[in-house]
């Protein structure tokens, strides 16, 4: 008889191929229950399940009692992993990607960050673009990126393809801070437009200044966000 791994531990104790089976593991307690359109058989998602396995041998804590080890022939597939491993693999890749992809990018002309926050404030433009305009993307300070969550709107095409990089790299490196702040969630927003032009025709402009490898990662980006960031935000 063919044997499926579980969703959540990994061991292979399913007689039927899933998502979708509800079969209860044995091994973990998780039941394998088609997540994405009926979430309610289990009392955590499925990458949460699996951090509490690893921490102490069940899928939820009422279920430690019930569990029990895995027999010879339920041993995991040698490279089975965890949503959380595949995660930092995909999360390590893109910020390679990105930084590839934007590496040569100057904000040459295109508005700042501080220019945009004082066209914002109706401040003096000129006057804070000399505070970053000569800053390379890649060393503009983590702070500036968090206080400056609602610039996207009043820069041009050249300053979103000077500041988008430096926002996606600064999501990637500590998802667990970054994932539903203010800066994250006016990026995320803001890239969505710039995935649907047809929809949203004055963010065609942006996409105009962006090279087609660039786009590309900034769809990728998009992607990852969506399949490892957790329900709710």
């Amino acid at each position: 008889m063919n044997l499926y791994p579980c969703p959540c531990c990994g061991y292979k104790t399913l007689d039927q191929k899933p998502p979708g089976t509800y079969i209860i593991c044995p091994i973990c307690f998780w039941e394998d229950d088609d997540e994405l359109l009926y979430p309610l058989s289990n009392l955590v998602s499925l990458r949460h399940a699996q951090r509490n396995f690893i921490n102490f041998g069940a899928c939820e804590e009422l279920w430690i009692n019930d569990v029990r080890s895995p027999q010879v022939d339920e041993l995991r597939e040698p490279d089975w992993q965890t949503i959380d491993d595949l995660a930092e693999k995909a999360r390590l890749c893109l910020m390679e990607k990105i930084n590839n992809a934007f590496k040569d990018v100057t904000l040459e002309e295109g508005v700042s960050l501080h220019q945009a926050r004082a066209i914002d404030y109706y401040d003096d433009p000129q006057k804070a673009r000399q505070i970053d305009s000569h800053i390379p993307w890649q060393e503009i300070p983590d702070a500036w990126i968090e206080r400056f969550h609602n610039v996207f709107y009043f820069m041009d095409a050249k300053g979103i393809r000077f500041a988008i990089p430096a926002y996606m790299i600064w999501c990637l490196k500590d998802m667990n801070y970054a994932v539903g702040t203010d800066s994250w969630d006016r990026l995320i927003s803001f890239l969505k437009y710039l995935k649907r032009p047809a929809e949203y025709n004055k963010y065609f402009e942006y996409l105009t200044a962006l090279t087609e490898v660039q786009k590309q990662v900034i769809f990728e980006f998009l992607g990852f966000m969506d399949t490892f960031t957790d329900p709710g935000y």
